[in-house]
């Protein structure tokens, strides 16, 4: 699953709990990874946002997650 996929996601109502369980993770693990990558939930917005460099906005959320999990295990 590409980052976008999980942002989309969470953006459209899912929970870090439902998308962790569907890829057999933990939901700090996904959190974590999220982080790491510069998203966060803005509670204000009820949205995940970037806030890493706008240029690597657009690379970051090509990225699939099983290449970067095993950052976290």
């Amino acid at each position: 699953m590409l980052i976008d996929e999980i942002i989309q996601k969470l953006n459209n109502g899912s929970t870090y709990e439902d998308i962790a369980s569907s890829m057999k993770i933990s939901e700090d693990i996904l959190r974590n990874d999220l982080k790491n990558f510069g998203f966060h939930y803005d509670n204000k917005e009820k949205k995940v946002l970037f806030t890493g460099y706008e240029s690597e906005y657009e690379n970051t959320l090509r990225i699939c997650y099983t290449d970067i999990k095993k950052l976290s295990t």
